[in-house]
């Protein structure tokens, strides 16, 4: 999701109670914080006890006060370089992969 991504709900959602229930967010990439907070945020509405948070890579530079409770990875990568995660059974194999994007030279 990015910042200007609408989230919806679907209808058997606005029915559940998570009052009292610990929640595991899972996500692939912390990156800016900005998809993790608006999933944390809509969460959070529905009352739960706790919600924690596991990814499997934190680029470590979220600009959101966020964290990770969990992370499988930390790597400390340029903005413009791209972290992908594969993962079964969405792709074949599980890897995690950088991305370098070409950079140009300094003028």
């Amino acid at each position: 999701l990015h910042p200007d991504t609408r989230f919806t709900e679907q209808a058997g959602q606005a029915e559940l109670d998570l009052a009292g229930y610990t929640l595991v967010v899972v996500d692939d990439v912390l990156y800016t914080g900005h998809s993790l907070l608006r999933a944390v945020g809509y969460l959070a509405a529905k009352g739960p006890a706790e919600i924690r948070v596991a990814v499997l890579v934190d680029r470590g530079v979220a600009c959101l006060p966020l964290r990770a409770d969990v992370a499988g990875l930390r790597l400390d990568v340029a903005p413009p370089d791209v972290v992908e995660c594969n993962v079964p059974p969405y792709e074949a194999d599980f890897r995690i992969e950088l991305l370098q994007l070409e950079r140009r030279p300094a003028a």
